[in-house]
């Protein structure tokens, strides 16, 4: 397992399970997606994680891989709302979302639309390159 950590933000592993979806996905683009990490058998990109409830803030498609592909864990980067370097955006129109609105839908389950917002950080995510077999 190789957790390549040149940024301030730490590659944890998280079960699968008790990660929360807040966005529908594109499930063509998820299962064309989960086909190409199951053929490479490594895991490169972590998904990000709000740290308070473990919502899903960017990664909902490779969420969706981790259990086409029976995953009982999977790097994340675990980070706050109120982080300076994180910015969250509509798709549409870039204007700054309401958080609450993502943690509800994460919360109840009651999903936001397909690429409703958009989380980016100011400094890149770390990589990583794990084995899928370590994350069974």
């Amino acid at each position: 397992m190789s957790l390549e950590n040149a940024s301030k933000y730490p590659i944890v592993n998280l079960p699968v399970r008790g990660l929360r979806p807040s966005e529908e996905i594109n499930i063509d683009h998820a299962r064309t997606l989960a086909k190409t990490i199951a053929d490479k058998g490594q895991w490169t990109h972590p998904i990000l994680v709000e740290t308070q409830h473990w919502i899903i803030m960017d990664g909902h498609h490779r969420y969706f891989c981790a259990t086409e592909l029976g995953l009982s864990s999977v790097p994340c980067v675990l980070l706050s709302y109120d982080d300076p370097n994180l910015h969250v955006t509509y798709w549409s129109d870039h204007a700054s979302v309401a958080v609450d609105q993502i943690i509800q839908a994460g919360l109840s389950g009651d999903l936001m639309r397909f690429k409703t917002t958009r989380h980016t950080l100011e400094v890149p995510l770390p990589r990583c390159s794990v084995s899928l077999d370590d994350l069974r």
